[in-house]
């Protein structure tokens, strides 16, 4: 079993807590069903130049699939269900007893593909290009159809990765094409 405390796991709750990355992350999950983990795994890859190919990306959603559908989707699915009804003191109580049970099954969601992505060899470049490189790739494999409707939740993921980079830095790194790699 891959350690549940990771450089991932650190970077994932420090940019998670960042403004509006939240947010942004929930949009993109409720709004696109996209994960969640898989977005911050694009970012803490670009945050060390990692650049994903279109192989790389297809093991990444095959194994947050994997432990995605049938742990952390019942969970959530769960949370959900009762938060109409957090007004009783036990149901409340209960449903936050669920939340902590659902981020844990992410925090094990992360370790898998810690392990899976940590040893990957950095490509060079600026960490807000390889990114950005790296989110357009997952959505481009996932929702090829996605447009203008998401920039903005895309734009403030970024920009809470990335404090330091410029604005005009992270929107010209968000329009450009995804990569053709196909390792």
């Amino acid at each position: 079993m891959h350690s549940l405390d990771n450089p991932f796991w650190a970077y994932s709750l420090a940019t998670y807590a960042k403004d509006s990355a939240a947010a942004a992350c929930l949009d993109l999950q409720d709004g696109k069903e996209l994960d969640v983990n898989l977005l911050l795994l694009c970012c803490w890859l670009g945050s060390r130049s990692v650049k994903l190919t279109r192989g790389d990306v297809r093991r990444a959603i095959k194994l947050a699939d994997e432990w995605a559908g049938p742990v952390i989707a019942p969970l959530r699915a769960v949370r959900r269900h009762l938060k109409p009804l957090s007004a009783d003191p036990d149901l409340a109580a209960f449903r936050k007893q669920v939340a902590a049970l659902e981020l844990s099954a992410e925090q094990f969601q992360q370790a898998r593909l810690h392990g899976a992505f940590c040893e990957l060899a950095e490509s060079g470049g600026a960490p807000v290009r390889a990114a950005t490189a790296n989110l357009r790739l997952y959505l481009s494999l996932t929702h090829p159809e996605a447009g203008e409707e998401i920039q903005d939740s895309l734009l403030k993921l970024v920009r809470a990765a990335f404090p330091d980079a410029s604005e005009a830095d992270i929107v010209s790194a968000l329009a450009a094409p995804a990569s053709n790699q196909t390792r």
